[in-house]
């Protein structure tokens, strides 16, 4: 297949975030600027495993000697398609728009991945058609969890969580659960004319995280974990050294969070003992401030206000209302647009609007986050003067914050979205861009190659994640829902 000058630029330098060390982030960084002044972007790239494989079923292209199984597939708005609809194991259908993934070590040997459904009211299929267990009755998202064995075939697969909308990311904790977070606000009601995220297809209050034990063997109590705030969720990180918990938000003026539980801070429990269901007992929800820049914005969209390799202090400040009742309301300034459909701006009720009132950092549309050697590594998607993104890292122990990657240039980075680390110590970062999405590996080196291309369609790849035993990568692309399982020669990944 021949690719055209961006495909092939963004198959040696995409994106960047995440488990890398950070002599790795900052090499990668130098590269793309020495190669941004040299003309070329050769500086950043790797051979990695070779050039990407042509899929004769046009699905998912590979590098030679790698293959891959489709599992548990769905296609939106769809229950017959030939090709994708499949079914669960008791019988329904795989939910569509597979999403944000973990995967954890089960019995004998299974993998278990705890796989989320970024549903709207109006999508289908469903999780849970039944409504047997669901937070919602109208809800339609959730997650799936699925059981594969060592040779990567479907041993069995059924709804895990019901009754939640958009569950998009989340992060995975330390003792063995998936945090499933949905991206939105919605609240139920008619239509109004003031209240934009007010709807009628919904039955209750949205925009909360959802605790999911991988252990579970069907649908889990669907509690939100309310103090960890409403607003519209994207990812999560947990620190193993404290227990505490970053969160991102993807609004162009989201906020960086910080989740202090209870039971941790009113020593209720040690970090190696916190369990399922803690988290819900409550806790303090915090907002990044950067101390000498208060209300700072950090997107860079007008002017170079933040530069890359600048440590900034930070410090948190409390949202006072974690469960507000408004978080997007209809702008009346908009006067194109009759009072039901005006645009929507952020309420002076969210946690954003409390949180910048208290001097909290703003960040453009926060993503992917991670944890990493006291460090939190999280992706802003559209940060920077061309909206390309950026990567940012805050090292834990001294409270800094430092923009690391704002290439400004989408054949260098196009929406980097969900990560995870190799057992090699590469760097697997999922694109959500604005043309074809690659899955991309970063050396320790900071060197970029590419591992996987959807050569399906132009929809995003989410959920990359190892098994265990780190033989094998899963990965989901969102539509038509697929998760794959890929495996190859890992050890031969050329520097």
């Amino acid at each position: 297949m021949a690719y055209s000058r961006r495909r092939f630029l963004r198959t040696g330098a995409t994106a960047s975030a995440g488990l890398l060390v950070p002599n790795a982030l900052q090499l990668l960084a130098a590269r793309m600027a020495a190669a941004a002044d040299a003309g070329s972007r050769a500086a950043a790239t790797a051979k990695g495993y070779g050039p990407l494989v042509p899929d004769p079923a046009g699905l998912l292209d590979l590098p030679a000697g790698f293959q891959y199984r489709a599992l548990s597939t769905a296609l939106l708005d769809s229950e017959n398609d030939p090709r994708f609809t499949q079914r669960l194991s008791n019988g329904e259908l795989v939910p569509a728009l597979h999403d944000g993934m973990a995967a954890f070590t089960g019995l004998a040997g299974i993998t278990v991945l705890v796989r989320n459904h970024e549903l709207e009211p109006q999508h289908k299929p469903v999780v849970d058609p039944r409504h047997t267990r669901g937070y919602d009755r109208l809800g339609t998202g959730g997650t799936t969890t699925l059981w594969v064995d060592a040779d990567r075939k479907l041993l069995r697969a059924f709804p895990s969580l019901a009754g939640t909308f958009r569950n998009c990311a989340g992060g995975l904790t330390p003792w063995g659960s998936w945090l499933s977070a949905e991206e939105c606000t919605y609240t139920p009601g008619p239509r109004d004319p003031v209240l934009h995220d007010q709807r009628p297809d919904v039955a209750e209050r949205h925009g909360y995280v959802f605790e999911v034990d991988s252990r579970a063997e069907g649908l889990v109590a669907p509690t939100p974990i309310k103090a960890m705030g409403r607003f519209y969720h994207e990812a999560v990180a947990v620190d193993p050294a404290t227990g505490f918990v970053y969160l991102t938000e993807d609004r162009d003026d989201g906020l960086l969070y910080r989740y202090r539980p209870d039971a941790i801070t009113r020593r209720l429990r040690r970090v190696g003992d916190m369990a399922v269901g803690d988290l819900a007992r409550g806790g303090t929800l915090e907002a990044l401030r950067i101390v000498d820049r208060p209300a700072a914005r950090t997107q860079n969209w007008t002017a170079q206000e933040f530069v890359p390799g600048r440590r900034w202090s930070v410090d948190w400040v409390s949202i006072p209302v974690v469960d507000p009742d408004v978080d997007m309301e209809r702008d009346p300034e908009d006067m194109e647009h009759p009072p039901l459909e005006r645009r929507p701006r952020t309420a002076p009720t969210s946690t954003r609007a409390q949180g910048i009132r208290l001097g909290a950092a703003q960040f453009a549309r926060g993503e992917g986050i991670t944890a990493h050697q006291r460090s939190v590594y999280f992706c802003t998607t559209s940060g920077g003067p061309e909206k390309a993104g950026q990567v940012w890292r805050l090292e834990l122990a001294g409270g800094w914050l430092s923009l690391l990657v704002e290439p400004n240039d989408r054949a260098l980075l196009d929406g980097p979205d969900n990560l995870t680390p190799a057992p090699n110590g590469d760097l697997i970062v999922c694109e959500d861009g604005k043309e074809d999405d690659f899955v991309v590996g970063i050396t320790p080196r900071g060197r970029l190659y590419p591992l996987a291309r959807n050569a399906h369609n132009k929809t995003e790849f989410a959920g990359a994640c190892f098994a265990p035993d780190g033989h094998t990568l899963f990965v989901n692309v969102q539509n038509p829902g697929i998760t794959f399982a890929t495996w190859g020669p890992w050890g031969r990944r050329k520097g």
